[in-house]
């Protein structure tokens, strides 16, 4: 995230702040219409689910507990390197 030139902004700006666990950040700021895109084509492409952000708050977020496999993760910033380049 901290890599990606703002394209992805952590929803915690505080480095020392952020969970581990509940990954929550924007796209461009803050865009709607990209982090739709972004939640319908994790599903799609890599069948990923609920990154979607709470509702008060918006934006998404990744829920990645210990018992997730590490397989997933990598998976996610996959997804998210390919996401970057294709709508920057």
């Amino acid at each position: 995230m901290d890599a990606s030139n703002g394209f992805y902004t952590p929803a915690v700006t505080e480095k020392n702040d952020r969970s581990l666990m509940n990954v929550t950040f924007l796209i461009k700021g803050g865009s709607p219409e990209l982090e739709d895109k972004f939640v319908k084509e994790a599903r799609a492409k890599y069948n990923m689910a609920n990154l979607k952000g709470h509702r008060d708050v918006g934006g998404l977020r990744a829920s990645i507990y210990n018992a997730c496999p590490i397989e997933w993760v990598e998976a996610l910033t996959k997804f998210m390197d390919e996401f970057m380049k294709e709508n920057k």
